[in-house]
């Protein structure tokens, strides 16, 4: 199971790292990969004029083997993303979805 959790921090930080080069006026993406925690965020980061911007765009974790994608900001489908990946189907869980929904 750990090869597993390896293969799936890579993808998940190759993923991530897609956002990187994103930039507005007055923000940009900054990642933060913790290998040992296992989170994985980009979050947007800058000012506008005297107003601090600091805001997730996506937040994903891996918890007992599973990808949980914690929040996607993004128009992208993620989840769909690490599938193509290699990623099982089965094993991401869309943590941003109330439990009642996922039923």
């Amino acid at each position: 199971m750990e090869n597993a959790v390896g293969f799936y921090q890579s993808c998940i930080k190759q993923l991530l790292s897609e956002y990187e080069s994103l930039k507005t006026d007055n923000a940009s993406i900054e990642l933060i990969c913790d290998d040992n925690r296992k989170r994985y965020l980009a979050t947007w980061v800058g000012w506008k004029q005297d107003k601090r911007i600091h805001q997730c765009a996506v937040h994903i974790d891996i918890i007992d083997a599973q990808v949980v994608i914690q929040w996607n900001d993004t128009e992208d489908q993620i989840d769909q993303d690490l599938i193509e990946m290699g990623i099982p189907k089965d094993r991401i869980d869309l943590g941003m979805i109330p439990p009642y929904f996922s039923s």
